[in-house]
């Protein structure tokens, strides 16, 4: 041991001076350059080249990404933002951005976002109280999918584009067989049935809640006549889960169905030879729109994010159309949220992805209200009892509106 203090004692004075430097090098070296943390939702193989490309345009800035599900991803943020441990960088979707913003606890982009606003669509769904709190990254809609073969059986000549055309090709196919369903209508699954009904809803005028939020029109005229029109779909329909009607339109079960455009994903890998076309959500048949459902998902920073101006050029940079057009193109089930983006080579030979972003022209966005969600849960409890008999349409609608009605009386 007394050998051993000797050799440290008398260690030279240069030999110490280097070991010092390379210890504070070491220690510079490893705290340079902006680690920016994202996290997002979607395959991070199809994100991963988008982030290689900016670090090589940011040099000495890494992005560190996390993967997150829809199963445990909104809890798992809300988590991080209650530790005082949020990502710099955060993909919401945009139901959940009015209640964040609402908690006070994301950034406000309002001014930092203003040369951004005529170049990219749906500003709304990440705004709240007339403030910007995030930056519209990617879009998604639903859309009318018809099966030509089936069409043809049935001899339907065209496809559905009122109401009444949608009623009577249901009709026709459902005619073909025990095991072919004329319309694939939506069931027992949360979050879902809303999507699908209010497209008529709004076609026909509806809406859920007043222009101010302040109050519930979920029982207007519009709605009921939009309700009333889906129960007499029921005859013709089979009502079921999004994913099981996906899988009989798959198979050449059902005719019609209202999805998304990650089926042309699916269709393209396990139904190549289908024969199908898409397009726009049936209007009403005395005018209206042919409304649908928009989503986005949005690009936000948290209160004590540590980089958030880091975390603000990531997000511009990742909503740039040329940008976006690879994510869509690379995941197939959303669009992006720039304007022109339908001009890029790939929506030129792709018609059915084209068709989604003019759906996007008319669908609409879910009202930014703090507790949209719950709100949400009500809709579809009431829609459920109509289309299974529980309840007419007009006691479905009038008693919802009751329980929306208490739930913002209680808000305010």
């Amino acid at each position: 041991m007394r050998k051993l203090r000797a050799v440290e004692t008398v260690l030279p004075a240069a030999a110490m001076l280097a070991l010092s430097l390379v210890s504070l090098f070491g220690c510079a070296k490893k705290q340079t350059g902006e680690v920016i943390t994202f996290w997002q939702f979607f395959d991070s193989e199809a994100i991963r080249p988008l982030l290689v490309r900016f670090e090589q345009a940011h040099p000495g800035v890494r992005v560190e990404m996390q993967q997150l599900t829809w199963q445990s991803g909104r809890e798992k943020i809300i988590a991080a933002v209650a530790a005082g441990e949020p990502p710099d960088l955060c993909e919401l979707g945009s139901t959940w951005v009015a209640k964040f913003a609402s908690d006070g606890a994301l950034l406000e982009r309002t001014s930092q976002t203003a040369d951004l606003r005529d170049g990219y669509r749906m500003w709304e769904t990440a705004e709240y109280e007339g403030r910007v709190y995030g930056l519209p990254w990617v879009l998604g809609t639903r859309a009318l999918f018809v099966n030509l073969a089936l069409f043809e059986r049935a001899r339907v000549d065209s496809l559905p584009r009122t109401w009444q055309g949608l009623l009577e090709a249901s009709k026709k196919v459902d005619g073909l067989g025990s095991d072919v369903y004329g319309f694939g209508l939506n069931s027992g699954e949360r979050y879902v049935l809303y999507k699908k009904f209010m497209p008529f809803a709004w076609g026909n005028g509806g809406a859920v809640l007043s222009e101010d939020m302040s109050r519930s029109v979920f029982d207007s005229r519009q709605n009921l006549e939009a309700l009333r029109f889906l129960t007499t779909l029921r005859a013709s329909s089979l009502l079921e889960k999004q994913d099981v009607l996906d899988r009989s339109f798959i198979e050449g079960r059902v005719g019609i169905v209202l999805s998304g455009a990650w089926l042309l994903r699916t269709l393209e890998k396990e139904a190549p030879s289908l024969r199908y076309a898409v397009t726009l959500v049936p209007r009403p048949d005395a005018g209206g729109t042919h409304a649908s459902f928009a989503g986005a998902e949005v690009l936000v920073s948290f209160r004590g994010s540590k980089h958030p101006q880091g975390a603000l050029e990531l997000a511009r940079f990742l909503m740039q159309k040329e940008n976006a057009v690879a994510l869509a193109r690379a995941v197939r089930s959303v669009q992006p949220a720039a304007v022109g983006a339908e001009d890029d080579p790939y929506y030129r030979e792709h018609e059915a992805d084209r068709v989604f972003i003019e759906q996007l022209r008319t669908a609409v966005g879910t009202p930014p209200h703090a507790r949209w969600a719950e709100i949400e849960d009500i809709v579809n409890e009431s829609l459920e009892e109509a289309l299974h008999g529980s309840k007419s349409p007009e006691e479905a609608l009038r008693e919802g509106s009751k329980r929306i009605e208490a739930l913002l009386a209680s808000s305010s």
